[in-house]
């Protein structure tokens, strides 16, 4: 296999990109404030053992061997399953540090949606897409040295943005822009990705 294959130069810009850098005649784009949240996951390391055990554990079916996505292991169709072993070790540590995220941007609560890992190997790709929920985040589980980092393209002037993250981050964007997971060059990467709301005052919610 040849790895290069899956990877852009620094100059390549995609196709789509270039497609809507067109202006629309029927709106114009008003600058706001937004931001990606960078920052560690709490007591990281004490967890991350037990949790690639229990991921080492499950027993796998799903599959993404599709153009243009390949990623070796998931378990993305049990997202809302909070019971997972690997997500009751995990979602402690979660919980304190979203919840200091999110007070920074000035919301009081949230709400996950759907959480699930994502085993990247030597190849492993997850092309441009975007999620629903008005959060979403990556949290780098097992990131050895030159694993592909996380790519996103600002909705204002599609600029784009590269997470230069480390093994124990944990990152939050908003859901709507467009980011993907280039070729992995490097040895097995996990991943913890989800999907949260958002909320400011009294929250009448189930």
């Amino acid at each position: 296999m040849n790895i290069r294959s899956f990877f852009s130069t620094p100059t390549q810009i995609p196709p789509w990109v270039k497609e809507l850098k067109v202006k629309s005649p029927y709106m114009k784009k008003i600058r706001v404030d937004d931001c990606i949240c960078h920052g560690k996951l709490v007591d990281h390391n004490r967890i991350r053992d037990r949790i690639l055990t229990e991921i080492e554990r499950d027993y796998c079916t799903e599959s993404t061997a599709q153009f243009p996505d390949r990623v070796s292991k998931l378990d993305w169709t049990k997202g809302h399953d909070l019971t997972r072993p690997w997500v009751k070790i995990f979602f402690p540590n979660f919980d304190i540090t979203i919840k200091n995220f999110i007070k920074g941007l000035g919301y009081n609560h949230y709400v996950i949606d759907a959480i699930w890992y994502q085993q990247y190997l030597e190849g492993d790709t997850h092309g441009w897409h975007t999620h629903g929920q008005a959060y979403t985040g990556v949290y780098y589980l097992e990131f050895p040295d030159k694993s592909s980092r996380t790519e996103l393209y600002s909705p204002f002037n599609f600029k784009k943005h590269i997470i230069k993250a480390k093994e124990g981050d944990l990152i939050m964007f908003p859901s709507h822009w467009i980011h993907r997971g280039p070729g992995n060059p490097s040895k097995r990467k996990t991943i913890v990705s989800f999907n949260f709301e958002v909320h400011h005052g009294s929250y009448y919610g189930t």
